[in-house]
């Protein structure tokens, strides 16, 4: 089935929905690193998707592959990166940057919101 027929589908009625005040419409899909209820962003209708979630102390970066997305067992490759913030964010830039350029600006920010999330607080004296 094509990407937009299910989008066509799935627009209005979806349990992932967020719908706030005034009209706005949010999504809390995995791979949806906008967070915003559109055809571009949606990590449920796209082949190519990139998710950014934290994985114990690490933070796991899973891209969808497009050759693949039938098959829901080979359909997703994740990689965990136990860098520093810096490092994250280059490594996440590089990868996202060759698979979809769109995204690596939202792909840096949301590695380095969990990265900021995962780590520790120090110690008070």
């Amino acid at each position: 089935m094509s990407s937009q027929l299910v989008w066509e589908c799935i627009k209005g009625h979806n349990s992932k929905l967020r719908k706030a005040a005034k009209g706005i419409v949010f999504s809390a899909e995995a791979g949806n690193l906008y967070n915003k209820h559109s055809y571009k962003y949606s990590g449920l209708v796209n082949a190519k998707t990139v998710d950014i979630a934290a994985d114990g102390e690490a933070v796991k970066v899973t891209v969808g592959r497009a050759k693949n997305a039938s098959k829901p067992r080979v359909a997703k490759f994740s990689m965990t990166m136990k860098k520093h913030s810096r490092g994250v964010c280059a490594a996440v830039g590089k990868q996202v940057a060759s698979y979809r350029p769109d995204l690596k600006a939202a792909a840096q920010a949301r590695a380095a919101a969990v990265h900021k999330s995962i780590r520790c607080a120090r110690a008070k004296k």
